[in-house]
């Protein structure tokens, strides 16, 4: 068993597992960073995003970092214009919204919201407004100066527009929690927000329950699912305390957005920020084990959407061994300045966590995301038929036109395995659609031999097309289905 106090040297992170057993993977810690504004020709954000309150070494949260960075200085830092990237506008309509959740968290530091490509997203969340103790919402004109935009944007497209309400500090939020006075406070206010603007829910990003608040916090989100539409959460990549309830809250919310980040952090030493899978030479956690303890804990896969970065960090090290070893807290680079940076140097390769990294000297080591990474994450996390996935934060990526595209074909290239219908005689030919294995992967070839239809084109056991392992099957008559939403229903009852 791990020391629960002892950071883990790779990570950051703490890890405890249950006492009841080695069937689940338990509670480790809590992951982090935090983003600022970008700035100069490399877009580097403008400060590194360090936590601004001190709580131990062990708490690197995510969101709420440069939310107070931010809400000290007041203003964002300067964003240097690149100039609009966007796709041309009308490429996919209301009528065509994406087959899963696309989670976009929009900061109030980021680029004007004109420039955010809503066509491509299910839910804009305007990050954010901070939360008192006795339930007050405070610094709301990050919402109200920005609410009506947003939504005069998002509404024609079907996108659907939240308000963001964080708090990091675990006293205030011990505090809304415990109180049925706060909480009614929080909820009115919320609702207030959210009505005015005509908008479609919150989003509430806690970063620090503490533990002993865990049924609260259910009863909070229950609280607020009856004067909101909707209601979606930020939970954690790795929950070190227990305190985050996975099968209640999502039964109580809409959907919960995993900040699928922060694996290493810019407090500690250079390597993945997002890593997909773990193993020699980095820790075991990623976005498998992250998903894998969800479900372990009794989160269904309709509850679920995995975020995603877009941004980087540079480290001084000290040399370019890797694993490497820090000498100096990193620096957040965007999605744009970190590719930038890294085809200026040259780009690797780690086929473990499938990241790309660069070395810009010999003291210093860049790790981020890309479009090769975050689209095998994106392919990965659909194929574990889960709600959608998200991204943190919109604007970073610059509207870049690769990066959408991809975006869109993903989340455009599937749809529900029961609709399947081939050759139009009303039935389902899709025969690996059943009870056992639900879900069926977009970029799975068929396997002959097997007398399964796997890539669900109505035919079994046919010759894999080409390319059937990096896009839709362009021989199959009507291309790949994929299950994406649907049958979500085991639900364990979280062992704590």
């Amino acid at each position: 068993m791990s020391n629960p106090d002892v950071p883990n040297p790779d990570t950051g992170f703490r890890g405890r597992r249950p006492a009841t057993g080695s069937s689940g993977y338990g509670l480790l810690a809590a992951a982090a960073l935090a983003l600022a504004v970008a700035a100069g020709t490399s877009r580097a954000l403008a400060d590194p995003p360090l936590h601004p309150v001190s709580r131990g070494a062990d708490y690197h949260w995510v969101h709420g970092d440069a939310f107070a960075q931010h809400l000290d200085a007041g203003a964002g830092p300067a964003r240097e214009s690149e100039g609009s990237l966007l796709l041309p506008p009308g490429l996919r309509e209301a009528a065509d919204p994406p087959a899963v959740t696309v989670y976009g968290y929009w900061p109030w530091w980021g680029d004007d919201l004109s420039t955010v490509p809503v066509q491509y997203l299910t839910h804009l969340a305007l990050f954010g407004v901070s939360i008192a103790s006795d339930g007050s919402l405070t610094s709301t004109s990050n919402w109200t100066s920005h609410a009506e935009q947003a939504v005069a944007l998002a509404h024609p497209a079907g996108v659907r527009v939240h308000l963001c309400v964080v708090s990091t500090d675990s006293s205030v939020i011990g505090s809304v929690l415990e109180s049925p006075g706060h909480r009614a406070r929080a909820a009115s206010e919320i609702q207030q927000l959210v009505d005015s603007f005509g908008a479609d829910g919150v989003n509430i990003d806690f970063e620090g329950v503490p533990a002993a608040n865990k049924a609260d916090f259910v009863t909070f989100i229950r609280e607020l699912e009856v004067v909101v539409p909707e209601v979606y959460l930020a939970t954690p990549a790795v929950d070190w305390s227990g305190a985050y309830d996975y099968d209640e809250l999502g039964l109580a919310s809409d959907g919960m957005f995993i900040m699928g980040y922060g694996y290493h952090w810019a407090g500690g030493d250079p390597g993945p920020v997002a890593p997909l899978y773990g193993g020699d030479p980095w820790s075991a956690y990623s976005l498998e084990w992250t998903i894998d303890d969800y479900f372990t804990w009794g989160a269904s896969p309709g509850s679920v959407v995995l975020g995603l970065p877009l941004y980087g960090y540079l480290w001084p090290t000290i040399d370019n061994s890797v694993p490497g070893t820090s000498t100096g807290s990193g620096s957040a680079l965007t999605y744009t300045g970190s590719i930038s940076t890294a085809e200026q140097y040259g780009r690797l390769w780690d086929d473990v966590t499938h990241t790309p990294y660069a070395f810009p000297d010999t003291a210093s080591q860049l790790w981020y995301d890309d479009l090769e990474s975050l689209e095998d994450k994106i392919g990965w996390a659909i194929d574990q038929g889960i709600q959608g996935v998200g991204f943190w934060a919109l604007t970073y990526e610059n509207g870049d036109p690769d990066f959408w595209a991809m975006v869109d074909r993903l989340t455009h290239a599937a749809i529900p395995c029961d609709q399947i219908d081939e050759d139009g005689d009303g039935a389902n030919q899709c025969t690996d659609c059943d009870d056992t294995d639900p879900f069926v992967s977009p970029y799975e070839p068929e396997t002959p031999g097997d007398g399964v239809d796997n890539d669900c084109d109505g035919a079994v056991d046919e010759p894999p097309a080409p390319d059937c392992g990096g896009g839709p099957n362009p021989g199959s008559p009507a291309g790949f289905a994929v299950v994406l939403f649907g049958v979500a229903g085991w639900t364990i009852r979280r062992r704590r």
